[in-house]
């Protein structure tokens, strides 16, 4: 097997298994706030008088959030780009959110990188590896 192999074998896995959507399987809060979004792909930015900026790929600011976990929050549910999102009115259950899909992220990294380094033990690619399957799957992680 070759690691472009392992990537579509790993990626086609999960597809099959069933990606969870953020925010909606990871979402539990009943006081939410709607949000428009610019249909574009979005950026958490720098911290600009108080507040995070959210911008697009070429920095052109969309947007700007209470804080920073707001700001990935936002991000995140934006990655299909829909035209509104829900977002918890209260700052604990964006955190929770946040976190869980986080931690979700994060199991299938390790899962992916554990398998990888039983087929290749020696390879350099790992990081490449995972990063093209969060592609194929269209996945980010802040």
């Amino acid at each position: 097997m070759t690691e472009r192999e392992f990537i579509i074998r790993f990626s086609s896995s999960l597809s099959e298994e069933g990606i969870k959507t953020f925010p909606g399987d990871f979402l539990t809060a009943d006081k939410t706030r709607e949000v428009k979004l610019a249909g574009k792909t979005l950026l958490p930015g720098e911290q600009f008088f108080g507040k995070f900026e959210i911008t697009t790929i070429d920095g052109t600011p969309v947007m700007q959030a209470n804080s920073y976990i707001e700001a990935k929050y936002i991000v995140y549910a934006g990655k299909s780009k829909p035209a509104f999102i829900r977002v918890p009115t209260d700052d604990n259950e964006i955190k929770f959110t946040v976190t869980a899909y986080e931690k979700y992220l994060d199991a299938i990294t390790k899962r992916a990188e554990s398998d990888f380094k039983k087929i290749f033990p020696d390879s350099k690619n790992l990081n490449s590896t995972v990063n093209e399957i969060f592609r194929i799957l269209n996945l980010i992680r802040y």
